[in-house]
């Protein structure tokens, strides 16, 4: 009797635990990845991109951006649009010159240009110039481009099609199948015409493990910089109403993890810190380090000129566009280039510029974007993103 009423007693405390984790998987969104607000943009893309200059904004907030910090805000008229950077929405110590807010920012650019191409109109872009500081004491928007619109014959392409597949895949990537030579060439010529901007590719063993190296150590060194740590961490959405209220930040959803191991994160509460960088410098050492076929840096004159990082992040968007035509995943891999950042801040030597000087061989080009390529062995998600009513001025 007393074992009947012991075995009763589990299975119920059983049900309820079973009950409990279902429910917390449901309001933490486990069974709902790329559902709800957050993810409508993307899914109006596909269904209606809509006409005239708004359709330039409506393509622009699915660009890449610095930890998805979507840093845009848009003034927009029968004939022109304007970008401002939002630098309210910055990463702190992580992007302390706002050098990877403005790459960002020309990723959009880049989405708009292609889609004014689309809809008709021959553009005069016009980028601003100057030298980029550090985050100003009372954030403000800065204009950063303006786009000039007249009409013309409508150029569709490729690239400009591929707007709302394009997703961050940080998976692993397949490194039984490496990229062939005619791809290789294919992604040099992305760049070919660019001027203050020049791309350097690796793909040798040699080359990837000198690369992947010094990715390890970088993220290293991000992870024991408390301020820096502190400031990343700000961005990174655990609570599923998170993700639907401010509809920003990176998720769970897109850390590129196995789908038990996503579902498991979700559930679980929200770890420190400290746990967060102990899981990143993981993931960085055991996969993106060493199962990536392809590393790449984006090379300017003057990594802290304003229009020469605009003119990198359009060539980033337009080299992910590419890559998502391909059937080839992507991912910014920045560390390095963050940490030249932060040891300007402090005042340090800069250890890490001369070592990425030495592995491009050639001091005269500044890496500012490094990142990876292969084909993927996970779907990548979207990440959530604002509605175009929320960044219109």
């Amino acid at each position: 009797m007393q074992r009947r009423s012991f075995l009763k007693g589990t299975g119920v405390i059983s049900v309820l635990l079973a009950g409990g984790i279902v429910w917390r998987a449901r309001e933490q969104g486990v069974f709902s990845a790329g559902e709800g607000r957050a993810y409508e943009p993307w899914q109006d893309w596909r269904s209606d991109p809509g006409t005239g200059p708004l359709a330039l904004v409506r393509a622009a907030i699915l660009a890449a951006s610095p930890h998805n910090t979507q840093p845009w805000l848009f003034r927009v008229t029968d004939r022109s649009v304007e970008l401002y950077a939002d630098t309210r929405r910055n990463l702190g110590m992580f992007d302390p010159y706002l050098r990877e807010m403005y790459i960002g920012l020309g990723c959009a650019v880049e989405n708009m240009m292609l889609t004014a191409a689309a809809q008709g109109y021959k553009v005069e872009l016009s980028l601003a110039p100057g030298v980029l500081t550090r985050i100003p004491e009372k954030p403000e928007p800065v204009l950063a481009a303006g786009l000039a619109l007249t009409f013309g014959a409508a150029q569709k392409s490729s690239l400009q099609q591929a707007i709302a597949q394009r997703h961050t895949n940080r998976a692993a990537y397949d490194m039984s199948r490496p990229l062939r030579q005619e791809a290789l060439g294919n992604l040099a010529n992305v760049a070919k015409d660019e001027t203050d901007l020049k791309l350097f590719l690796f793909n040798s063993d040699a080359e990837r493990k000198r690369v992947g190296d010094v990715l390890v150590e970088a993220t290293k060194t991000i992870i024991s910089d408390q301020q820096m740590e502190e400031d990343s961490q700000r961005w990174i959405r655990n609570r599923w109403s998170d993700v639907q209220t401010y509809r920003d930040g990176l998720t769970v959803d897109c850390m590129g993890l196995p789908r038990l191991m996503v579902a498991a994160a979700k559930i679980m509460p929200a770890p420190p810190a400290k746990t967060t960088g102990k899981y990143w410098l993981d993931q960085t050492r055991e996969v993106h380090a060493v199962r990536s076929p392809l590393f790449a840096m984006i090379a300017v004159r003057d990594r802290y000129d304003r229009a020469q990082s605009l003119r990198g992040g359009r060539v980033w968007q337009r080299i992910h566009l590419w890559a998502t035509t391909q059937g080839l995943g992507a991912q910014p891999i920045n560390q390095p280039v963050e940490v030249v950042d932060r040891e300007r801040t402090l005042n340090r030597a800069p250890q890490m510029a001369q070592v990425l000087a030495g592995i491009t061989g050639d001091s005269a080009w500044q890496a500012t974007f490094c990142f990876r390529m292969g084909y993927p062995t996970a779907e990548a998600p979207p990440s959530p993103r604002r509605p175009v009513e929320n960044v219109i001025v």
